[in-house]
């Protein structure tokens, strides 16, 4: 009987992993949409907060999720002043810059399929400014952000647990 691709089979074929220099960043700011080609690293996650919850009868220390919080890291080459600029409205006594992230993957050798997520509400820890070290190099940067919404646009499609 012949596998599916919808199924997990009984060990994972190398060629369906993917390969993290497939994924493609873009930022909207203000409604514009911007490549991030300058990105070298993007990790997002959502943690959730647990309490913990003790009963008599019980020995075990239950838990309960009461929130979660969107956290990741954004880094790459510095090759413009934009986050400064966008950064700079705020310290002047303005509002600070939230936007949105769409991050998407697909690599056309696994038969995983595509994932697109939409990040809303992102807002940087830090702003590069600049890093300059003696040694050979060149700029790079890295900040964590938090956001306050996420979509699954396009899940992947070729397994599922």
């Amino acid at each position: 009987m012949a596998e599916s691709t919808s199924t997990i089979g009984s060990f994972l074929n190398g060629r369906d992993t993917i390969s993290t220099k497939d994924a493609k960043l873009y930022i909207t700011i203000n409604g514009k949409v911007i490549p991030l080609i300058e990105a070298t690293k993007f990790t997002a996650k959502l943690e959730k907060n647990k309490e913990d919850v003790q009963t008599l009868g019980s020995r075990w220390k239950h838990k309960k999720t009461t929130s979660v919080e969107g956290t990741g890291t954004l880094g790459g080459y510095v090759i413009s002043s934009s986050w400064l600029k966008y950064a700079l409205p705020y310290i002047q006594g303005g509002k600070d810059l939230y936007f949105e992230i769409t991050m998407s993957i697909e690599d056309a050798t696994s038969r995983a399929g595509k994932q697109t997520v939409h990040l809303g509400e992102v807002n940087l820890d830090d702003i590069p400014i600049g890093d300059f070290e003696a040694d050979d190099g060149v700029m790079e940067w890295e900040s964590d952000f938090t956001f306050e919404e996420v979509d699954l646009v396009t899940p992947f499609t070729g397994f599922d647990l």
